[in-house]
């Protein structure tokens, strides 16, 4: 039985959440059932990785939000290569995916990922977006949801045809934890006494690193030690880098880093003050790397994180909870390691393979309605 091909298209701009769930699906999709390939609109990260584990990929860039040029192209391309159903995910590619798909007479999906409001640094250009896929809602097969906040996000939207299906994540490689604290320790000279408070994250207005700079502001007097370490490339990242230096807060900015789960081992805290959030699927990395999490009370983050049990949870936007809560962290390495040993238990129920087989199961039952 030949397997049905199946299109992911993605912007592939930059390896956040989204570019990494699409790449752990693509991996792990059954080959004898499906066949995935990867388009990208922007020439970027992803294009570049993508191919090195395997998945066949192809870019079609668009130069700006609204650029149709790409469509035609795109059109050909998937008829040529008898694609059987379009996958999107984010903005651009439901744009141009669910258009693509209306034409060839295809089922197309769109997974959401994050809060369509909270994506964009403007509000006008996030009201663009919002009209926009409210144009092409009625080409959407269905949506995939990574939360029940999405989902519920979505359903007020006007969108009837919504799952909930969570990220899922591998199991990490085996490490030796010392090894890895000592070795990034010694690469980003951060004193192997020092008390360092971490996160991997866009330098993005909805990850709430102003809300972080903050809250060191107010640990660093109890807390001398303090050190920052904080992993991604984005936007924010010069405006942070400049607030953090006025304040004379010691800290590190290591821009992208593949594989940066690598580096949890030198945090002694994982920090996501989001202000918004799909779902976090950097906190199922902490989790496995037994490291206690701080987190906000946004987006899907308390279906990930359940408060005082696998981590506290604290208001977003409220720097001084946050500085509450990672003190206590800090004073008392009991309640971390309560934390952590709960968290260690909770993150196999968002497993890859969880995952995988309800994403097949999904596409199976679309493709299953086309062949009717």
């Amino acid at each position: 039985m030949t397997p049905d091909k199946i299109l992911h298209i993605i912007g592939g701009g930059e390896i956040g959440g989204a570019e990494q769930h699409v790449l752990n699906l693509l991996e792990n999709l059954d080959r004898t059932r499906f066949q995935p390939t990867l388009a990208c609109l922007v020439k970027g990260p992803l294009a570049k990785l993508a191919p090195k584990k395997g998945i066949e990929t192809q870019t079609f860039p668009m130069h700006y939000p609204l650029d149709f040029s790409p469509l035609p192209q795109l059109i050909r391309w998937a008829r040529a290569q008898n694609i059987a159903l379009i996958h999107c995910h984010g903005a651009r590619a439901n744009l141009l995916g669910r258009l693509a798909a209306r034409w060839l007479g295809l089922p197309n999906l769109s997974t959401v990922h994050s809060s369509l409001v909270q994506d964009y640094r403007f509000p006008f250009a996030a009201q663009i977006a919002l009209w926009l896929e409210k144009l092409t809602l009625p080409f959407s097969s269905g949506q995939i949801a990574v939360s029940q906040y999405l989902a519920q996000e979505l359903s007020a939207r006007g969108s009837r045809k919504v799952s909930v299906i969570y990220n899922g994540y591998p199991v990490l490689p085996p490490h030796d934890e010392r090894e890895e604290r000592q070795k990034f320790r010694k690469q980003w000279h951060i004193a192997p006494d020092a008390q360092v408070l971490g996160t991997i994250a866009r330098f993005h207005p909805a990850k709430g690193y102003a809300t972080l700079v903050e809250a060191a502001k107010l640990l660093l007097p109890e807390f001398p030690r303090l050190h920052l370490l904080l992993i991604g490339d984005g936007p924010l990242q010069n405006e942070i880098r400049a607030a953090l230096n006025e304040e004379n807060i010691p800290h590190t900015l290591t821009g992208f880093l593949p594989e940066a789960y690598r580096a949890l081992p030198a945090m002694d805290l994982f920090v996501l003050p989001s202000v918004s959030e799909g779902m976090g699927l950097v906190l199922l990395e902490a989790m496995q790397r037994y490291i206690p999490i701080v987190a906000s009370q946004a987006g899907g983050i308390p279906e990930v994180v359940r408060s005082d049990q696998d981590g506290l949870l604290v208001p977003p936007r409220d720097p001084e909870a946050l500085a509450q809560a990672c003190a206590r962290i800090f004073s008392q390495p009991h309640l971390a390691q309560t934390l952590t040993q709960t968290a260690a238990g909770r993150w196999p129920e968002f497993s890859l393979d969880i995952m995988v087989n309800k994403m097949q199961d999904v596409y199976a039952e679309l493709l299953a309605s086309q062949a009717n």
